[in-house]
């Protein structure tokens, strides 16, 4: 009788150790605020349109919806980690590809920003799903053309909602054609890890155990055949190489590993790290078979 009482509890600890939502008010920049529907209420999306120029200027942004002249070439829908913000988002890996149109919309999941809904992970993998379908039927309510490749890009906790929507969204065999996983976590085993520095850590593997499958990062892996770029931080603590490796080993689908030398779980790319991240955006593009637009 005490099994679902407790195992919801523990549910609840897993939810507070592992996410971080914030809701105060974040300067969004040059993006342009969406707002999409899902089952927990309003998703807070944030947009840019980063479109080819001659002469490398800012990204044009349209001046209402989206709507550009032209449909992009490529749909990128990004996830952020878990003290993430969409606000925050950047134009990577559009500014790479300066040759194709590309649509950069980040979401904040119920319980960030203005999103509707608690943050649980549970209820992060279920929006999930409801921001990739929205974002499609946005994308059909904007443009008569065909729907464009589509790329997942998630960062830390982002990698496991990412996964999950590749694994099992509607039209996710055919719309979605490549992911970009930066430091992707098994989530129970990094909570396992960082619970090993503490007096009687042990306690919380029952927690931990207690994620589920959608959020698991190895078992969503396994079930995606898309082709995959994984970001690994070489100096990660918090998610080590060898926890992100058994996101690698479980996934189903080719893939291509980019070592960030030197950095720490949230170090920022430099000069030094943009060459073989170029190399792997244009494999991922072979392979999803994404077609380069001739500049100007």
């Amino acid at each position: 009788m005490l099994r679902r009482p407790i195992n919801h509890f523990r549910s609840f600890l897993l939810d507070k150790l592992v996410l971080r939502p914030t809701r105060d008010r974040v300067d969004h920049g040059m993006q342009q605020r969406l707002v999409l529907s899902s089952r927990f209420g309003p998703l807070e999306t944030f947009g840019l349109a980063n479109f080819p120029d001659p002469n490398f200027l800012q990204p044009d942004f349209a001046a209402s919806d989206f709507v550009a002249t032209d449909p992009p070439d490529l749909l990128l829908l990004k996830f952020p980690g878990t003290a993430g913000r969409a606000e925050r988002s950047s134009s990577f890996p559009a500014d790479l590809m300066r040759d194709t149109r590309t649509h950069v919309w980040t979401w904040n999941p119920p319980g960030y920003g203005n999103s509707a809904g608690r943050p649980t992970l549970r209820r992060i993998a279920a929006a999930a799903i409801d921001f990739f379908n929205a974002s499609i039927q946005r994308y059909e309510q904007l443009y008569d053309a065909p729907l464009p490749p589509v790329w997942l890009c998630g960062n830390s906790l982002g990698c496991a909602t990412a996964l999950h929507v590749a694994a099992v969204a509607p039209q996710s065999s055919t719309a979605i054609r490549g992911l970009i996983l930066r430091n992707p976590p098994p989530v129970d085993l990094v909570v396992k890890h960082v619970a090993r520095r503490y007096p009687l850590g042990k306690l919380i593997h029952p927690v931990a155990d207690q994620l589920a499958p959608s959020m698991n990062a190895i078992y969503s892996a396994s079930k995606v055949t898309q082709p995959a770029i994984f970001l690994q931080c070489q100096n990660d603590s918090l998610v080590p190489p060898e926890l992100q490796q058994q996101v690698r080993d479980a996934h189903a689908g080719p893939q291509t590993l980019v070592p960030l030398k030197s950095l720490g779980h949230d170090g920022v790319m430099d000069e030094q790290h943009l060459p073989l991240v170029r190399e792997a955006v244009h494999w991922l593009r072979e392979q999803s078979n994404l077609s380069i637009r001739p500049l100007p």
